[in-house]
């Protein structure tokens, strides 16, 4: 796993929030670990951080730990979620590596850090925003928000995250150009954000299913390049 720097706890339970951070903090030396009981706070604090590691309560007052975690997962390293409600854990798996029911004992927390540590881990980027026309006026898109570029000739196609399609007249190649590493070619004509990819649908043509279902084409020799095989 990457070297923690920094940590997050979110519960609507001081006490829980209290007892959980010194656990951490006792197994973590050198790490910064914050504790939260308001999920605005919280979902700030992770914006400007970007923490390598985060544990949510399932339920609280005016939320839900799914729901937090829909709204970060690409901004976090990992998700571990922790409650005293044991029907969630299937539903916690598809966005959580660890599911700790409590109450929290400090070889749980051992356990889960180890389980943790053997984890290839997620990437955790930096914010990074391209400058692309929208309506007539250029707008600078974060690129957590595209979701795939695909070349059309001199132009590409830029799909957003929030269902918008908006063809620039630019190449693909000059757009590929200027973004990160979070973004693979995975055709001649298709460029995808890494951390939007769910699953890779292998057969003489495979196709990757981001997030939101859309499935866009792929080249398998690019996907062997890359280190992606069936």
């Amino acid at each position: 796993m990457n070297v923690l720097r920094k940590v997050g706890v979110l519960d609507d339970e001081r006490v829980a929030v209290d007892g959980l951070v010194n656990l951490l903090r006792k197994q973590l030396e050198g790490v910064e670990v914050r504790g939260f009981q308001y999920h605005q706070q919280f979902l700030a604090w992770v914006e400007e951080v970007h923490p390598e590691l985060v544990f949510l309560d399932m339920e609280m007052p005016s939320t839900s730990g799914l729901h937090i975690a829909e709204q970060i997962k690409d901004k976090v390293g990992n998700i571990v979620f922790v409650t005293a409600h044991s029907e969630y854990s299937l539903q916690a798996f598809d966005t959580a590596v660890d599911y700790i029911l409590k109450p929290v004992a400090p070889s749980r927390i051992e356990q889960c850090l180890g389980k943790l540590a053997k984890l290839q881990p997620l990437p955790v980027f930096d914010e990074v925003t391209v400058r692309i026309p929208i309506r007539g006026s250029f707008s600078n898109v974060r690129e957590s928000e595209i979701l795939m570029l695909r070349g059309q000739r001199n132009y590409t196609e830029v799909v957003l995250s929030n269902g918008e399609s908006h063809l620039v007249a630019r190449t693909l190649k000059n757009f590929s150009e200027g973004l990160s590493s979070r973004f693979l070619r995975v055709h001649k004509s298709v460029i995808v954000r890494s951390d939007a990819i769910n699953e890779i649908h292998w057969s003489s043509k495979p196709e990757i299913e981001l997030a939101g279902g859309l499935r866009v084409e792929a080249s398998k020799t690019r996907l062997n390049e890359l280190g992606l095989q069936a």
